[in-house]
């Protein structure tokens, strides 16, 4: 199996693992790293879902391996951080964080890329499950005089004004065209929690 299988194994997993299907996405992982025992994607999803995450052990191979790719002090500490924060369930400091790191230092490591759709998928379930599925209709908790103490900026402030007490979560987001969906759940989702929208 070649390495563009792997990837796919691996993203459909985090694809699965985003609609709260941790089993089956556990076992694509699992079947990732029985052909690639040491695939530390495969491994990170695994434990970071809450399951065991110990590798089968490797085939001995008597060609030679080609040498891993040199990872850079700094980078290595970027992973160890990323890893922390995961196993703390403080995903959405981990995505800020991943997002910065893939735009400005490391744009093509596979790793961090990989810990980013990984981390988008884990917040894509919160939201899933803390907006209600997105089937509820929301309300504002504040009237619009008290609106401006929480100082929203204007996508913040379009998203406040396509609540209109009719349309479900899943409906605004299906209006907001200019936002992208990951975006507006993420910041609907940060409005509920500051208390301005209630589901």
């Amino acid at each position: 199996m070649n390495q563009e299988e792997i990837d796919k194994l691996l993203q459909d997993g985090l694809t699965l693992y985003g609609y709260g299907k941790t089993e089956d996405a556990v076992t694509l992982w699992r079947k990732v790293l029985e052909l690639s025992p040491r695939n530390q994607q495969a491994l990170d999803y695994i434990e970071s879902a809450g399951y065991a995450a110990q590798a089968p052990a490797a085939p001995v191979e008597t060609k030679e391996q080609p040498p891993k790719p040199e990872i850079k002090e700094a980078e290595f500490v970027n992973i160890n951080y990323i890893r922390d924060l995961l196993k703390s369930r403080r995903y959405e400091l981990a995505y800020e964080f991943l997002e910065r790191l893939s735009e400005k230092n490391y744009p093509s490591n596979k790793q961090i890329t990989a810990y980013c759709a990984m981390v988008k998928a884990q917040l894509i379930k919160l939201y899933y499950q803390e907006l209600a599925a997105f089937k509820k209709i929301p309300k504002l908790n504040v009237n619009e005089q008290d609106l401006v103490k929480y100082n929203l900026d204007r996508t913040d402030g379009y998203i406040v004004s396509m609540i209109d007490g009719y349309s479900t979560v899943e409906e605004i987001f299906q209006t907001i065209n200019a936002i992208d969906r990951f975006e507006a759940m993420k910041r609907f989702y940060k409005l509920a929690k500051l208390g301005i929208v209630g589901i």
